[in-house]
């Protein structure tokens, strides 16, 4: 990627250079020996051989010393041959002549990135960005020189830019990663630090197994951080939750509860609950805690779906129906819903909107399945937003 990029600076510069070198009608005999000079350099360049290519632009600079585009093309081509600090003095040499040269300011700043001049390549990022707010590599770049410096917080804030601009960059994403790891390595030794024997330490070590998936080191930690400090708010909600996940139901619910008794206001851990004794068909006990979740966020997508389910597989159907509309007013891209609507009016012989809503279903499907690379069942997996359909409930068909 950073030879196309250097190969894309080098074209642009030498372009640039070449309209101001090529000769007109009436021109010396001396520009026309310029322009010789910058094919000659342009050839060696393709050809791999940065020496003469280097010899080519240095001649031309001796007719044109104030050439900038020329003086850049130097500096790539010292760049490509690791030439720091020769490639440093090209460049700045070059932004004395032209200070809004974009490929100057940011190969200037990369190369200060090579070289561990971090404080210094800040600036000339910073420019680059300002002139071209789309250019990746310096995103990354200035990341990396913020991360360096001991300002984490600044490089995720370069880094999420990033991500916006460029959704689809692993490179990016990966980078998002490394910092938010960062952060959670550097919080973690101020914690422990200050209080080797905090709860927080074990909350804190059980969030991040969680976040990686590793849920049994995940339980472990939190239940070590329970251990310290039983009545801290949020505690049981994420052992419970893990064991939601899990399908552990018999735990799930004891932690929830606990949670709840805790925290009355936690509506997930409330709807937790109202999902597990839909899975378990106990349905006075569902209906009890999702109407209670919904009293507490009457926008809760969750509650309104296993609502719906669960009057459904109650016999009433236009109920359910009622409830699973609301769930496309709020979720309109989810699919489940569509599928569950197209049970329902199948269930009251409404054929054209059983087919209208699968047809629905496979559009947006098709789309969430685009979006993740991968299939998904119809239950979907994530914990407070996509596993809306719990594996452990029967099919509402």
């Amino acid at each position: 990627m950073k030879t196309d990029l250097i190969g894309r600076a080098l074209c642009l510069e030498l372009m640039a250079a070449l309209i101001v070198a090529s000769p007109a009608a009436g021109q010396s005999e001396s520009e026309e020996v310029l322009r010789q000079h910058f094919e000659a350099a342009k050839l060696a360049e393709t050809s791999g051989d940065f020496e003469k290519a280097a010899a080519e632009y240095l001649l031309v600079l001796r007719s044109r010393p104030r050439m900038a585009e020329a003086r850049t093309n130097l500096g790539l081509v010292y760049y490509r041959q690791g030439k720091n600090s020769e490639a440093i003095e090209a460049f700045q040499q070059a932004l004395e002549g032209n200070p809004n040269l974009f490929v100057a300011t940011l190969f200037l700043g990369m190369t200060y990135v090579r070289t561990n001049l971090y404080e210094k390549a800040v600036g000339p990022l910073k420019k680059t960005i300002a002139l071209n707010p789309h250019e990746l590599k310096a995103y990354q770049n200035l990341a990396v020189c913020y991360n360096e410096l001991g300002k984490p917080e600044q490089a995720l804030a370069t880094l999420q830019k990033a991500a916006e601009l460029f959704p689809q960059d692993i490179e990016v994403h990966y980078a998002l990663g490394r910092v938010y790891s960062d952060l959670m390595t550097r919080t973690y030794a101020k914690i422990d630090q200050l209080d080797p024997d905090s709860y927080r330490v074990h909350q804190l070590l059980g969030e991040y197994y969680e976040a990686r998936r590793d849920y049994p080191a995940a339980i472990s930690e939190y239940q070590a951080a329970i251990a310290k400090k039983n009545d801290a708010p949020d505690l049981h909600y994420a052992l419970g939750n893990l064991y939601w996940k899990q399908h552990e139901f018999e735990d799930a619910v004891t932690e929830l509860n606990k949670e709840l008794a805790l925290a009355p206001e936690n509506y997930l851990a409330t709807w937790k609950l109202g999902n597990i004794y839909l899975a378990q068909r106990q349905y006075d006990r569902a209906f009890d805690y999702l109407q209670k979740a919904l009293k507490q966020k009457p926008d809760l997508p969750q509650a309104h779906r296993d609502l719906g389910r669960a009057y459904f597989q109650t016999g009433e159907t236009e109920r359910a129906i009622d409830q699973l509309k609301i769930v496309t007013e709020l979720t309109p891209d989810d699919s489940t819903t569509h599928y569950l609507l197209a049970q329902a009016y199948r269930k009251l012989g409404k054929t054209k909107e059983q087919y209208a809503e699968l047809e629905l279903f496979g559009v947006l499907r098709q789309a969430e399945q685009k979006r993740s690379k991968r299939p998904n069942p119809v239950e979907g997996e994530d914990e407070d937003k996509d596993e809306l359909l719990n594996p452990g409930a029967p099919n509402p068909d």
